[in-house]
């Protein structure tokens, strides 16, 4: 009967489900718990890092204990392990957070409910120092245990029973083989006893097993512990988990940490360079621009808010300047040209982390791009890159594609260089006509410097373009504008042109208010053509309203 109830009681403890939720709810505190303690040993206390790590650290606690009573973590000599499942290892002894616990002989440490904030600070001063201790002296234990914790317990050496090695059972006699009991010898009646309870305690650990793995006829433990889909589902749902903006963050802040932290072997800069390079060039090509901006923002920002060793500059500068890159800017077209959709304000962050290394490969990008949208964003990254210089794009102007000509001319409006007028010279004559509309636009905000190219678009085949520069010439250069623009009033043809155009050269010649056009004004006024009645009734209405403009 006690068998029995020995059984169930060992069932109950390894029910499947409560296991289940407890390794789920465990795993986001045991990750910070580590992150934490390795802060404590790279940080001061005051480090924006270690104080945002010890408040999430604090809510986990708050939140795991919610729903359990404690919390415990087993330590190896290079590992840390949660129920047998390790959850930390590193074997560099000068690093690793396991070794420092596992040579001062503690082999599990609790953390129980009702956990004070102090506690766990005082806990975390002691690790911190750790390293020097002397201990020929002192050692890791008696620091601890001279905090006087409430709700933090350790099991050390002394009251751990050491194994021989750790093996995986392959079968049920291989487990029972496994938890055999190798006491330090001795007889007698309460040998005997001893030995008895200690089958008892195999039979319950056995049979507690079978009952959560349930094995089916023949199979063996190993067979019975591997995964089946939905447990693979849930893993890979957990997996993908760590590619949210919460986990990229956290991992960015850990990459950061080892890149303060590296020796002055060049090699590993080179190294960490390439690592980082590899990462946002996989993001850019998946087309998740947004999780690239993240790395780059945490690099930016420790560079600007913290004093950095040269090599730490230099590294993280070449970090940042390969996003400049020819082949960086190709990644990020084909994340803009693809199907998915792409956050603006992730590609307008990203264009604002460019250099001039970038002008090149943004014109190429730009000359490709069908949107409207994405258009706009690139031309006001290259206006901010080209202030300086705008020779990179000038020698753009003669590039066959009329559309990044056209780009091109809207970038140089926008900066508005005074060198700008000398590279517009063979536009005027562009066979496309909103390259030339564009050069027109270009043009009038340079004055007198862009006369003499205005002059030549009245001779455009476009009316639209002729009937802007009549008004463009004649605001901008006045009295020298009035020959020009009665050179083609007078001209054999003109009385045939449409009535718009007719009215945007004589409103032109208005607005120069030169008074050696009234007289010619004036008899084009009183001039009647019974052969062409229709047609020039409009040049004598024009003429008319003209006169009244200049007041004669």
């Amino acid at each position: 009967m006690d068998r029995v109830e020995k059984s169930e009681k060992r069932t109950d403890f390894f029910d499947e489900k409560t296991i289940e939720e407890e390794v789920r709810s465990t795993k986001a505190l045991i990750q910070t718990f580590l992150q934490t303690v390795k802060s404590y040993r790279l940080y001061e206390d005051n480090h924006p890092n270690l104080l945002r790590f010890l408040d999430r650290l604090k809510e986990d606690f708050d939140h795991y204990f919610n729903e359990f009573d404690s919390f415990s973590i087993q330590v190896g000599e290079h590992q840390l392990f949660y129920r047998g499942q390790v959850v930390y290892e590193s074997k560099d002894v000068k690093e690793s957070l396991a070794f420092v616990f596992f040579r001062d002989g503690i082999r599990e440490i609790r953390f129980l409910k009702g956990l004070e904030s102090q506690e766990m600070i005082d806990f975390l001063n002691v690790v911190r120092k750790s390293d020097a201790v002397n201990r020929m002296e002192d050692d890791l234990i008696t620091l601890l245990w001279g905090k006087d914790f409430s709700h933090i317990a350790f099991t050390t050496i002394d009251d751990f029973l050491e194994g021989s090695g750790t093996f995986i059972p392959a079968t049920e006699q291989d487990l029972t083989k496994g938890l055999e009991y190798r006491g330090s010898g001795g007889g007698g009646m309460e040998g005997a006893v001893d030995e008895a309870e200690t089958k008892d305690s195999q039979v319950g650990e056995v049979e507690g097993l079978k009952q959560v793995l349930n094995p089916s006829p023949g199979q063996s433990l190993v067979e019975a512990c591997q995964l089946n889909p939905d447990e693979r589902l849930e893993i890979n749902r957990e997996i993908q988990q760590e590619h949210e903006p919460e986990y990229l963050l956290v991992w960015v802040d850990n990459l950061v940490e080892i890149l303060l932290h590296l020796s002055e072997d060049m090699d590993a800069y080179v190294n960490m360079i390439s690592y980082f390079d590899r990462v946002i060039e996989y993001l850019l090509d998946q087309g998740k621009v947004e999780k690239a901006v993240v790395i780059v923002e945490k690099l930016k920002d420790t560079m600007e808010s913290m004093v950095l060793k040269d090599k730490q500059v230099f590294a993280i500068r070449s970090i940042l300047e390969k996003l400049s890159s020819s082949h960086s800017i190709e990644l990020l077209g084909k994340a803009l040209k693809g199907n998915g959709e792409v956050e603006s304000e992730s590609i307008l962050q990203y264009l604002r982390f460019l250099t001039k290394q970038a002008i090149q490969p943004l014109c190429h990008l730009l000359g490709g791009l069908k949107s409207e949208k994405w258009r706009k964003g690139i031309c006001d990254a290259l206006a901010e890159l080209s202030q300086e210089d705008i020779y990179p794009l000038a020698k753009l102007l003669s590039d066959r594609n009329p559309v990044l000509v056209s780009s091109i001319l809207y970038i140089l409006r926008k900066i508005g260089h005074p060198s700008t007028v000398k590279y517009l010279g063979n536009l005027v004559t562009h066979a496309n006509q909103k390259v030339r509309e564009e050069t027109l636009q270009v043009l009038s905000q340079f004055g007198g410097k862009g006369i003499g190219l205005i002059q030549k678009f009245l001779k455009d085949p476009e009316p639209e373009i002729r009937a802007k520069a009549s008004l463009l010439l004649a605001r901008m250069a006045k009295d020298q504008a009035v020959n020009p623009l009665l050179e083609i009033i007078l001209s054999k043809d003109f009385y045939k042109r449409d009535h718009e155009e007719k009215v945007s050269f004589f409103k032109a010649l208005g607005e120069t208010g030169s008074k050696e056009a009234i007289p010619i004004l004036q008899k084009i006024a009183k001039k009647r053509n019974w052969f062409i009645k229709g047609k020039w009734e409009d040049m004598r209405l024009c003429a008319a309203n003209t006169l009244k403009m200049i007041g004669a």
